[in-house]
């Protein structure tokens, strides 16, 4: 089974020897290529749809892994119980659904040990999310792959309360700094500077497109666009000079 880099990438954060539960399964290539490199003992494959799962469903059984791998159908977490599953895996949606998804599955997440995230968008929303409900952002990754970049989010669950003194008590910088990646950051990972160049440019875009519209609600995007853009820069000149001081 060979994986696409986002996939090996998400793969490659999942610790050895636990029950994982990946979320929005689509062919099952995840919970396969976890199984038969034995990285994972056994893995529920879950999807809101019947059509991927059918999919899921043959290719398991090509594979000859119907006692490894188990399908469910049901939205979000809703097909898991507590104490099943030790990792969750959720990739490929928004921001917001994702954090949606987290937000109604307090029981289930209660159990779980990591959580790996890869919103499609939306990346600032989750990890907001994350810092509010005591999960630990421990890692972060960056994917290039068909010319789009994907983010991926590690998150442990933590009651350690030093630990979120300064989460709790985030300055304005160290808080927008959750709309970029505060480990990317920390990491100076290779592809963030094109990613927020990429971001900036993509953001400039959608102000140009705003600056007739005279409603009140036009204003305030427009001044949120600034302020990303405004972000972003800044982010990147702290990066690059970061990178310079080594």
């Amino acid at each position: 089974m060979i994986l696409s880099e986002r996939l090996s990438r998400i793969a490659g954060y999942v610790p050895w020897g636990r029950v994982v539960a990946d979320i929005g399964t689509d062919h099952a290539l995840l919970p396969i290529y976890l199984v038969t490199q034995e990285i994972s003992p056994y893995v529920i494959a879950c999807d809101l749809t019947s059509g991927p799962l059918e999919s899921a469903r043959a290719n398991i059984y090509l594979y000859k892994l119907t006692d490894k791998i188990e399908i469910r159908q049901g939205d979000g977490l809703e097909p898991l119980n507590r104490g099943e599953a030790d990792v969750i895996i959720i990739s490929g949606m928004g921001g917001a659904k994702i954090r949606d998804i987290l937000e109604t599955s307090s029981d289930v997440l209660d159990e779980v040990v990591r959580i790996i995230l890869q919103p499609q968008r939306g990346a600032g929303i989750v990890r907001r999310w994350l810092f509010a409900h005591n999960w630990e952002i421990i890692d972060e990754d960056l994917v290039l792959e068909n010319d789009n970049y994907y983010e991926i989010i590690i998150a442990e669950h933590t009651m350690n309360v030093s630990a979120f003194a300064i989460d709790k008590n985030l300055g304005r910088q160290e808080e927008e700094l959750l709309d970029v990646g505060p480990r990317l950051v920390e990491k100076k990972h290779p592809l963030l500077i094109p990613f927020l160049q990429e971001k900036t440019r993509l953001a400039e875009n959608v102000l140009k497109s705003l600056r007739h519209a005279k409603t009140p609600a036009a204003k305030i995007m427009r001044q949120e666009w600034r302020r990303k853009i405004l972000l972003y820069r800044r982010t990147i000149e702290n990066v690059t000079e970061m990178s310079t001081d080594i």
